[in-house]
Parts: C-alpha cells; sequence; structure tokens
C-alpha cells in the first residue's frame, strides 16, 4: 500500500548517535527570537460574532459605508462559520448553501462583484451568519477601486433575535441591536490562516510562533505515485508525453508539519496547490487549495497540517520550473523529557506522541492543526500532560485552559455559575478540573492555581445540579454527554452518563486536593465527602456482576477514577479488558485507548499493556504514522487505508493524522513505565514505581521547575536497580525509600 511503502522508505533511523528517534525538525535547536513589533499590522477584517455562541445560532448583521462616487470596481469578500446569507441594500448578492455535510465551508470565501449595487452616498451592507455547531464567526471585507473601504468589526450592529422581515434594508431601525463581538483576527484564533481566496496573505501575527524553511524529500514526476526521485532545489517539471489535460506532480516533505507550501518560478505560469496529509488526499481531495501565477509573485498554500502538496499545471503548460518549499511554522519549545528502552519500537512510540503534542502547539494547543484546530478540553487532557512531561511549556497551557473556562463561563460575572459545561461537554468539564489538577502537580503554579480557584468552585457547583435524585450524573442540563466516538458513547445514552459519572469522581477527587494544597480545609472536607458520595452511588447503582457493564470505556474509567475496588479491577479485567474479551469487538479511540491502557495497567498486566501500545499505536507507526491519528483500527484494511479511517461526524481524508488526543502512550511510559509522578505541587513530592513489564532497562528525564529528575532501571531476573538523581528541594518516594536531593541507587523487587 502506498503510504505504508513510502513511509517504510523515509523513516529510517537517524545516524546521529546524539539525537533520539523524533520525527521533529526543531529538536534540538536553539530557541528563536520571535516576537512582532507592535504596529506593524496592517488593518484587516475581524471575525465577529454575538457575545455569546450556541450551536444552530443565528445572527443577523449591518454596517453602512458611505462612499464619496460610485465605485468602477467593487468586490465583496465573505465567509462564515458554518454559513451566510449577503445583501447590499436590501438586495441579496450572494450566500452558502446549508450543507450539514460540509465542515470546512468556512475556509472557501465567497467573492461577489458589487458593483452595481452600490453608489455614492450611504450604502448598507447586511449579512446573516448561521452557526451549525462549535465555533461560530463572520468574516466581511469591502474593497472599492482596489482598497477597503470596510472590514467586520466591533462597529457593526447585530442581534441574535430573528428581526422584521426588512432588516436587510437601509431604512431598518437597528438601535436596539448591540455591537458585534470580535472573536479573532484574521488569520488568528481557531480559524487561523485556513482560507483560500481572502484578498491579503494571511499570516499569523502571534508573537511566540516562528517559522523554519523546509525543503522536500522526494517528488513523483510521472503522476503515478510510485516512482519517487530526490527532490531538487529547483525542478525542472515537465508534461507527461500524450497529456492533453491539466496535469500534476505530488511532492513529499517526509512527515507531518505545519504550516504552507511555498512555491516561486522564474518565469510566468498559473499552478493549483492542494495539500493532504496523505498523498492520496493531496490528489484526490486536497485539504486545502490555492491559485496563483507564478513569476513576479510566489504562490502560497494556507497555513495547516501537510505532509504532501500536489502542484497542478494548465494542459496548455509543456513545462515549469519551480522551487518549492515548505514554510513550517511551530511553537518553540524545549525538550525538557527524554525516554529510551531497550525496545526502539517504544523509545520511538514516545517521541512520537511528543512530536503529536507540539505539532498542536499553535496560537493555542489545539486538538490538531489540520481540523478542528481548536481548542478541547478532553483533547488537552491528554496532549497537555504530553506537554508536561516532554516540556513543562507553561504559557500555552495557561492561556489554553485559561480561555476554554472562560468560553464555558459564556460572558457572566466570574462569581456566578457558568453558562454552560466547557465546550458544552459535561465530561470536558471533569477534564478541566483535572488537568488543572495535573498542570498544577507538574507546575507548582501557586499563583494560575489561585487565579482559577473561584472558576474551580463555581464549576464544580454546576457539575453538582447534574446530579439525578439517585445520586448519579443524570445531564439535566440537556448538553452533549460526549464520552468516546463509538456505539453508545456520543449521545445521551445511560453508558455515556456512567463514563460520565466515574470521571466526575476523578474531578472531584482531584477538585479536594487543590483546596488542600492551598489550605482550604473547609472546602476540601466538602469535595472530598462529595467525591465519597459519588463513589458510593456508583457502587450502588453502575456496577452488575462485578462490572461496571460490558464495554471498555466505562469500565476503564472506573478504575482510572479510583472507584472500582481491587475484586472489582480483577473482575473488569476477566470479563472485559482481557485481550480476548468480547468487549475489544467494540471501537474505541485511541483518545479513550488512554484510558483504557491505563487501566488494564493498574490491573496489574503490564504485558498486555505493553502488546496494546506495540500492536495499537505500533500498528499505526507501521502503516506509516509519522505523528498519531485521531482514529485507527489494526482490522482495517490495508490497500486504500486512508479511505478506511473513521472518526465524529466524517470519514476517509476528514480525519486528522495529527491528534493530541492520541498521544496516551508518551504519558503512561514516562509515569507507568520509568513510574516517575508528581504527588505534590512542582513536585515536591513525587513517587518512583517503575515497571519494566518485558523490557530489559528503561531510563529517561522527567522535567520539573527545580530542574530534571533522572531516573535508570535495569531489571536483574526479579530484581530493579533504580538510580534516581534528584534536584535540590524535592523529595520523593521508591516504595519505603526516601529519595533525596542528589544521585541515589535502589535495589528492588520487580513488580
Amino acid at each position: 500500500m502506498f503510504v505504508a511503502t513510502l513511509a517504510l522508505v523515509v523513516l529510517v533511523a537517524p545516524t546521529d548517535s546524539g539525537r533520539p528517534p523524533t520525527l521533529d525538525p526543531t529538536y534540538g535547536m536553539p530557541l528563536p527570537k520571535v516576537q512582532v513589533a507592535q504596529g506593524q499590522r496592517q488593518k484587516d477584517a475581524k471575525w465577529i460574532w454575538a457575545s455569546t455562541v450556541s450551536d444552530t445560532q443565528a445572527i443577523w448583521c449591518r454596517r453602512s459605508v458611505r462612499l464619496s462616487h460610485a465605485p468602477v470596481r467593487a468586490r465583496l469578500f465573505v465567509t462564515a462559520d458554518n454559513f451566510f446569507e449577503a445583501y447590499v441594500d436590501g438586495q441579496a448578492v450572494g450566500s452558502t448553501r446549508s450543507d450539514p455535510s460540509d465542515g470546512n465551508v468556512w475556509s472557501q470565501v465567497r467573492v461577489f462583484d458589487v458593483k452595481a449595487n452600490l453608489s455614492s452616498g450611504n450604502n448598507l451592507i447586511a449579512i446573516k451568519g448561521q452557526n451549525a455547531g462549535g465555533a461560530a464567526g463572520l468574516l466581511v471585507r469591502l474593497e472599492v477601486d482596489g482598497k477597503p473601504v470596510l472590514l467586520s468589526d466591533n462597529s457593526w450592529r447585530l442581534t441574535d433575535r430573528e428581526p422584521a422581515s426588512d432588516w436587510q434594508s437601509a431604512t431598518f431601525d437597528d438601535s436596539s441591536w448591540t455591537a458585534a463581538t470580535v472573536e479573532s483576527e484574521v488569520g488568528e484564533g481557531i480559524w487561523g490562516g485556513q482560507l483560500t481566496g481572502w484578498p491579503v496573505a494571511l499570516n499569523t501575527t502571534a508573537a511566540y510562533l516562528a517559522h523554519l524553511k523546509l525543503s522536500p524529500v522526494s517528488i513523483c514526476t510521472d503522476g503515478s505515485l510510485v516512482r519517487w526521485t530526490p527532490a531538487k532545489e529547483s525542478l525542472v517539471l515537465k508534461r507527461p508525453d500524450g497529456v492533453d489535460k491539466p496535469w500534476s506532480v505530488t511532492i513529499d516533505f517526509g512527515k507531518e508539519l505545519t504550516g504552507r507550501t511555498v512555491v516561486t518560478s522564474s518565469n510566468a505560469v498559473r499552478v493549483k496547490i492542494g495539500t493532504g496529509e496523505s498523498a492520496e488526499e493531496s490528489v484526490e481531495k486536497p485539504w486545502t487549495t490555492a491559485e496563483a501565477d507564478l513569476g513576479q509573485n510566489p504562490g502560497y498554500s494556507p497555513y495547516t497540517a501537510m505532509r504532501y502538496t500536489t502542484l497542478t499545471f494548465p494542459a496548455e503548460t509543456s513545462s515549469a520550473t519551480v522551487r518549492v518549499s515548505l514554510d513550517h511554522l511551530y511553537y518553540p519549545v524545549v525538550y525538557r523529557g527524554s525516554f529510551d528502552c531497550s525496545d526502539p519500537l517504544l523509545t520511538k512510540v514516545w517521541y512520537t506522541g511528543a512530536y503529536t503534542a507540539h505539532l498542536c502547539m499553535q496560537e493555542d494547543i489545539w486538538d490538531a492543526p489540520k481540523r478542528d484546530r481548536a481548542r478541547w478540553m478532553g483533547d488537552l487532557h491528554i496532549s497537555g500532560e504530553v506537554i508536561n512531561n516532554a516540556f513543562l511549556d507553561t504559557f500555552l497551557m495557561e492561556q489554553t485552559m485559561d480561555r476554554l473556562r472562560s468560553e464555558a463561563q459564556g460572558g457572566r460575572p466570574e462569581s456566578e455559575l457558568p453558562g454552560g459545561n466547557v465546550n458544552g461537554i459535561p465530561g470536558y468539564s471533569c477534564a478541566w478540573i483535572a488537568g488543572l489538577a495535573d498542570f498544577y502537580r507538574h507546575t507548582g503554579d501557586m499563583a494560575y492555581l489561585q487565579k482559577q480557584l473561584p472558576r474551580l468552585v463555581t464549576m464544580l457547583e454546576f457539575l453538582r445540579m447534574e446530579i439525578g435524585d439517585d445520586g448519579i450524573f443524570a445531564n439535566k442540563h440537556g448538553q452533549w454527554p460526549f464520552v468516546d466516538w463509538a456505539p453508545e458513547f456520543n449521545g445521551d445514552t445511560p453508558q455515556a452518563r456512567a463514563a460520565t459519572h466515574l470521571f466526575l469522581v476523578k474531578a472531584v477527587r482531584d477538585a479536594a486536593s487543590l483546596f488542600r494544597e492551598v489550605g482550604d480545609g473547609n472546602r476540601f472536607l466538602k469535595y472530598d465527602m462529595w467525591a465519597s458520595q459519588l463513589t458510593r452511588a456508583a457502587q450502588q447503582k453502575l456496577v452488575e456482576n462485578g462490572t461496571f457493564g460490558d464495554r471498555r470505556q466505562e469500565n476503564a474509567m472506573a478504575i482510572y477514577s479510583g472507584v472500582a475496588t481491587p475484586d472489582q479491577v480483577a473482575a473488569i479485567y476477566r470479563e472485559v479488558l482481557r485481550p480476548d474479551s468480547p468487549a475489544w469487538g467494540y471501537v474505541a479511540t485511541p483518545y479513550y485507548n488512554n484510558y483504557i491502557l491505563d487501566a488494564i495497567t493498574q490491573s496489574g498486566h503490564m504485558d498486555d499493556a505493553m502488546k496494546f501500545v506495540r500492536t495499537y499505536w505500533g500498528g499505526m507507526l507501521a502503516e506509516g504514522a509519522t505523528s498519531w491519528w485521531e482514529g485507527y483500527d489494526p482490522s482495517w484494511p490495508k490497500e486504500h487505508f486512508h479511505a478506511h479511517l473513521q472518526a465524529d461526524n466524517g470519514t476517509g481524508y476528514f480525519v486528522s493524522l495529527s491528534h493530541g488526543w492520541s498521544a496516551g502512550p508518551t504519558n503512561w511510559l514516562t509515569e507507568r513505565v520509568l513510574g516517575v509522578r508528581p504527588t505534590g505541587g512542582g513536585f515536591r513530592s513525587f513517587d518512583v514505581n517503575p515497571n519494566l513489564g518485558d523490557l530489559a532497562w528503561a531510563s529517561g528525564t522527567v522535567p520539573t521547575p527545580s530542574g530534571p529528575i533522572k531516573v535508570r532501571v535495569d531489571r536483574t531476573g526479579s530484581q530493579y536497580r533504580v538510580v534516581v538523581a534528584v534536584p535540590k528541594g524535592l523529595q520523593g518516594r521508591l516504595g519505603n525509600h526516601v529519595l533525596k536531593e542528589g544521585t541515589q541507587t535502589v535495589q528492588v523487587t520487580a513488580q
């Protein structure tokens, strides 16, 4: 199969013996100076919407513009997430059709010739925007005679209550409407630079992102996607003999990257630029496209995640000489954590997860750099812990978690209950609490924790309102109790409610621990008691024949949350998590397989856990992955493999091939195999409980604010020889041994 075969050629172990098996092109690079001087940004439109956002929401927007003369040329640029209708002085000029299957319709900007609709004097631009779920935004730019005369910003008047039928006319009174809310600058936010057809070049202006120019690895010059030849700095491309239609070449950059393709030519030639995470995607259904007239100016694809670029030339073009590079846009980090072991595959798994998380670090920490390019807290609960273990970066973590919680507040005062759950998902509110606790244990950032405490209290009380009379999560707010993209777990079902309840136990216990950290004894007791009540309710209402159902998701969460008793853990493994149990016939995504992997380990079956990592995440590598995929099943057919990728509401090329929620094994290798886990803020206290399974040795570093904890574990028979280097001011435990500042060697019996 093409992708897997190609990857076997590209993914050769590095020849530099000092470099770990990472594909991250920025690994080991010094941190660049990345700052943007204020005042250099060209004024442009902003994404706008109502002050609050909800699914299926419509908005009506208006803005007048006064022209000194009738235009010679006039173009109206509009797009909306998801759909829009545009009017000029009451006349409809264009729209996007409400096609629910096209979740990416907003990325194609619509351009309307409105010369005939405009005149000297006042002109009224009116837009109706329609959200189909998730984030929402409207973007408008009116150019008259080549200059922008009207841009969407907070000067627009807006309502989300359906107005009278003449709302788009110049005489309509909109004085009762409110000012639009700015969601982000164009080229930023969750939409980033993924716009095709915007008249101004989109460069992200986030001062903390950097650029790295990368060259292609190989190029297919015969259109067959089989015979690859080394790419050169300047590519001489020729139309295949006998071809009388548009012809293409496909370029491989060797790995998943984030950025845009840059194409230049010394002579005039028109080219269409299509990108994809797989070669098939870039050819058959490019995720982003752009057209350019090369010669004096370069051609650019929109910013996105990609590996491949397909250049398509008109039939009349017999040859083209071009230079192609990739402008890799990345967030600068230092790899402060590391992992190595006697199985090179597991070492590669650790670094692939770290690289996946790094690719997701853009303006914020996104679920994925291809789509949704959005803040999702469930994803961040996994990728954020990877960031803690690999980079210990605090800026993006704090910013992303803060924004997620602010969005849930919905503009209400901080002292009030939030307007909804984080991302509208009760389990993601639990993930926010658990993620806050994870972050504090790794960083010890008391100032950030103190800032979040009022929000923590109100979120806990909002979640308390979700509980039914029987003490079990009842989804009383009527939001989306998503657990996993699997039957019975992505809707309001008993299984989804059960798994959410069990995650809530984990969240409330984590919250209680945070109140203990800040010395708030009353709240510690209050929420510790509530966690116990939730646990008792789970034991009374959710257990049947010793397990929490017949599926892996809710049973894994029962173990992960600490609800399951030792006898129940044994029964769960025997009936549900054992590799040959019927439960493995049901779907689980890489996201929830993180919790399943942890549960298998906690059930005492490390050999099964290691086999799971090798066959599941190792299976992705064997199929050609260079970062972890959003969806995967080793049983999917290998021929035309990418067409079988499945996740959420799309299939095939819709699926992301770099998704932070799939990076869990990096945390597992650090915290369960090497065994290093913080128990106090900033690793003030920590545990070292290594479990090598069938490995002969493992070593690694775990970053802390005081410096790295370094661990090396060697097996001799049933004995571990553990060498631990502890930074100043920290103290750990390894079984009954106290680990103090300095380097010490401990002999323990293997688990």
